[in-house]
């Protein structure tokens, strides 16, 4: 995955380089994480469903995990810990190799 479309999913404007040096580094650091996490190299590019998760991994580097609810005059938002990540681990499960023990 290119810069361009992890911007596209994470609804950064192009235009916007201010974070470009960050989501390079945080983009690598992601690819290599769900390569290990699925036990897969994937050779001939990352599907869909894995550049998603790859997505929402790289934006649950920036998020406060600590944070349980957040009030802003009428609105309200709760958040539990590991969501993001947990729904990047549903989206990488059907792309992981099962690592196979012989006794």
């Amino acid at each position: 995955m290119e810069l361009e479309e992890l911007k596209k999913r994470l609804k950064v404007p192009q235009e916007d380089t201010s974070q470009d040096d960050y989501l390079k580094m945080a983009l690598e650091d992601a690819v290599d994480y769900v390569k290990t996490y699925c036990n897969n190299l994937f050779a001939d590019g990352l599907p869909g469903g894995v550049k998603k998760a790859t997505a929402l991994i790289v934006k649950s580097m920036g998020e406060a995990s600590n944070v349980q609810s957040q009030s802003l005059g009428d609105m309200e938002k709760s958040f539990f810990e590991g969501g993001t990540m947990n729904e990047a681990h549903r989206y990488l499960e059907p792309y992981c190799v099962k690592k196979v023990k012989f006794l």
